[in-house]
């Protein structure tokens, strides 16, 4: 939900505003501006399908002739479609940062499940937003022929920049700069599918989610740059600490009293 709209400095001059008044009168450009901030508030695409034109007006808080105001905004064409299915005219183009209110919350919703849970889980927890990656993609991969150029049948201009080119075999391409040693576990770490498979097999009977959350918050004391090692570590000291711990009485029987407390011992821990 956004909580601000944009309306240009333009808008009390433009022929439609003015068209508009000269319709329903001043007080109708005021509802034009309720209804817009009203959008960008509860309808932030734009969008105002499934609205009669009564909600419509109750929502730009118009009080006149009951279908007038609805009737009016068609006519100017500051509403598009048909009944029932309305849209703001021009709404992405006037108003992208409320337009992309509802976008923007599921990528940081998908980044925080990123964080915890890693790719394949936060795809499946924010669906909305994992088909916008697929979609952008997609549509890199088929903009994007074999031999790093642009494909004959990619829509131009392309959506996002273009990769850029392999590089000519005799150029010589650096080594990867080595991760950055620190302290903290990076926010760019994930436990990917591996690394729970190897969990479910080393590390039975270990809480993942409350471990992995316990382990983001941990400061080491020294700085650390193969993370999936020292959480995988860190597992291994987990299953240590859920593993039951046998004590041994505190008296030793009467038929061990001429014997070694080694052998004792030995008998007790092993069963």
């Amino acid at each position: 939900m956004a909580t601000d709209a944009r309306i240009a400095v333009g808008l009390p001059k433009h022929p439609k505003t003015k068209k508009l008044i000269k319709r329903l009168g001043q007080g109708a450009a005021w509802n034009l501006v309720c209804l817009i901030l009203w959008a960008a508030s509860d309808r932030s695409d734009g969008d105002l399908t499934g609205m009669t034109d009564e909600d419509i007006e109750l929502a730009a808080d118009w009080t006149g002739d009951d279908g007038a105001f609805v009737a009016a905004l068609v006519d100017v064409r500051f509403l598009d479609g048909e009944p029932g299915a309305y849209v703001l005219h021009d709404w992405h183009e006037h108003n992208p940062w409320a337009a992309g209110a509802d976008m923007r919350s599921a990528k940081a919703r998908w980044n925080a499940a990123k964080r915890h849970h890693g790719l394949a889980e936060a795809d499946r927890l924010v669906p909305e937003y994992a088909a916008v990656r697929t979609a952008a993609s997609n549509a890199s991969s088929n903009n994007t022929a074999q031999d790093g150029q642009p494909s004959s049948n990619a829509p131009s201009p392309s959506p996002s920049p273009s990769p850029s080119p392999s590089p000519s075999p005799s150029v010589e391409v650096s080594a990867a700069p080595k991760p950055r040693a620190s302290r903290k576990c990076p926010e760019s770490f994930a436990v990917t599918d591996d690394l729970k498979a190897w969990a479910d097999a080393e590390c039975p009977g270990v809480d993942l989610m409350r471990e992995t959350s316990k382990f983001r918050d941990h400061t080491f004391k020294t700085p650390m740059s193969d993370w999936p090692a020292t959480w995988r570590n860190w597992m291994r000291k987990a299953c240590e600490y859920t593993q039951p711990v046998k004590t041994l009485p505190s008296r030793v029987p009467s038929k061990y009293a001429g014997a070694s407390a080694a052998i004792w011992e030995d008998e007790v821990s092993h069963g």
